[in-house]
């Protein structure tokens, strides 16, 4: 120990050493005269020896993994917006508030902003459910307009609802952009059966259409609704905005070989099993649906019970298909790859190079040139 009646300088009568946690103490003793304090540093750690600390293996740990992930090119944020794409769109309300829980007012808000989008910007709907703190949209990009899309639309509905429920806080979620491309025709079904059974298996009424909210569950393809512009937020002088808007259920240019009424019937078949097995999991848990009812009683100010997940990975790509997810994933780096090359000239002054096919940004609001279709 040290005696403290001389600053900075002490007699050293016994230093202990203990390390080999994991295979007991060893301890190891030093018989020091008076020195300063400075030397036994010197002594313990002589100038050639690395002291290795738990920080700096988690640093040499990070610096491999960047060696590892190293990308041969600029990563980018960028990615294609190919014209005819078919896309699941997800977006979540603030902390997962029941901003959307269904009632009459918010069902033709919903209905009547969704159809009006849908036709300014050309995209196919192929099924929607807007549950009470989230929605799915499944769509065809027929021109290429999804970013366009969903700006325009998030944008407004959050604006329409904040009026209805009388709030001025944000509506959405920060989290990313969650529009997942269904890469083969025969992933199309499937994920169209999620959107429509969404509200059975978050266990809340029994059946897709008895949903109170806002859904296509029970509509065929090219069946039309009449959605009426509502009497809340949207300006009846305003010329823009029509009186009424027709919103369609547009059958995806999938599986050529069935009929209209035959595809529909493959995805009513989807959709029950999706059901049945959500009833089989509550029986044998003990457990029932929430109900209608209940489901109008909610208040927007509340928020699931559950805990929500996170550090996940918002997904980018939807296939049962292992080679067509692997083939996607090459195409999105080659993509970047010239994106990014494309993006270097471009801003050292290449004003005349082309961007990949699919940028939309760059092209819409920098004034860049993008290649013609492949």
């Amino acid at each position: 120990m040290w005696d403290s009646g001389n600053p900075g300088r002490g007699t050293l009568t016994r230093v202990s050493l203990a390390w080999g946690r994991r295979s007991g103490p060893i301890w190891a003793s030093l018989e020091l005269g008076t020195l300063f304090q400075d030397d036994v540093k010197t002594i313990l750690f002589p100038a050639d020896t690395q002291v290795v600390t738990s920080n700096t293996r988690s640093a040499q740990r990070r610096a491999a993994n960047r060696v590892r992930s190293a990308h041969p090119n600029t990563r980018v944020r960028a990615r294609p917006i190919i014209p005819g794409t078919r896309y699941k769109v997800t977006r979540r309300c603030l902390s997962r508030q029941f901003l959307l829980v269904p009632s009459p007012a918010v069902n033709e808000i919903v209905g009547y902003w969704l159809a009006v989008c849908l036709e300014r910007h050309g995209l196919e709907l192929h099924s929607a459910c807007f549950m009470s703190n989230h929605y799915h949209l499944d769509v065809t990009d027929t021109h290429g307009n999804l970013p366009a899309f969903k700006n325009h639309f998030n944008a407004v509905l959050a604006r329409a609802l904040n009026t209805l429920r009388e709030r001025f806080d944000k509506f959405w979620s920060e989290d990313r952009p969650c529009d997942v491309r269904i890469l083969t025709e025969e992933d199309m079904l499937p994920s169209m059966a999620y959107t429509l059974a969404n509200p059975v298996e978050a266990g809340l009424v029994k059946w897709a259409w008895r949903w109170p909210g806002f859904t296509t569950a029970g509509m065929h393809f090219g069946e039309t609704t009449i959605c009426r512009r509502p009497s809340v937020f949207f300006d009846g002088a305003n010329d823009e905005l029509p009186d009424a808007v027709t919103l369609v259920v547009t059958r995806p240019q999938v599986l050529s070989e069935l009929s209209d009424e035959q595809l529909h019937a493959e995805l009513e078949r989807e959709t029950r099993t999706r059901e049945v097995a959500k009833h089989d999991q509550l029986r044998q848990a003990g457990k029932r649906f929430l109900g209608e009812a209940r489901v109008g009683r909610q208040r927007w100010t509340d928020t699931p019970q559950t805990r929500e997940a996170r550090f996940t990975r918002t997904p980018t790509r939807r296939s049962a298909n292992k080679w067509a997810r692997i083939a996607a994933a090459q195409l999105d780096r080659a993509w970047q790859a010239a994106y990014a090359a494309a993006r270097e000239m471009f801003l050292v002054g290449g004003r005349e190079v082309l961007f990949p096919f699919g940028s939309y940004w760059v092209c819409r609001f920098a004034g860049a040139q993008a290649a013609p279709s492949p």
